[in-house]
């Protein structure tokens, strides 16, 4: 499928796009030198997207974890965490700024934590 954006337009802008065109939540955007676009905020052409370029969408395998009494839905790779359920036990993630690559959310009784690419971990 063909999508059409402005290079000015975010990566966030693009993936939103791809994701309502194929109904897929969790998506991973490559480049055609094969790198990940990361940088949410950044533009297309920060990213050394050009006219033309043809992009692979990944849809990723959303995953579950959960709190005695919340649910968090992530996807490997991604930068998007979906949570609900009891605000006192992890159900209401502030998003965090600039999240990317998720590569586990881990849950206790009551909290979660996620890893990211870097190494840092955030909880709530």
């Amino acid at each position: 499928e063909s999508l059409s954006v402005h290079l000015s337009s975010s990566v966030k802008d693009l993936r939103i796009l791809a994701q309502k065109s194929f109904g897929q939540s969790f998506l991973k955007l490559i480049t055609p030198e094969g790198h990940a676009l990361v940088d949410s905020l950044g533009s297309l052409q920060t990213a050394g997207i050009q006219d033309g370029d043809h992009l692979i969408a990944i849809a990723l395998q959303a995953r579950v974890a959960a709190t005695s009494k919340a649910f968090a839905l992530f996807g490997y790779g991604g930068d998007k965490i979906i949570t609900w359920g009891h605000p006192s036990c992890g159900g209401d993630f502030p998003g965090l700024p600039g999240i990317q690559q998720l590569q586990a959310v881990q849950a206790s009784a009551a909290a979660f934590a996620a890893v990211l690419a870097d190494g840092s971990v955030a909880t709530w």
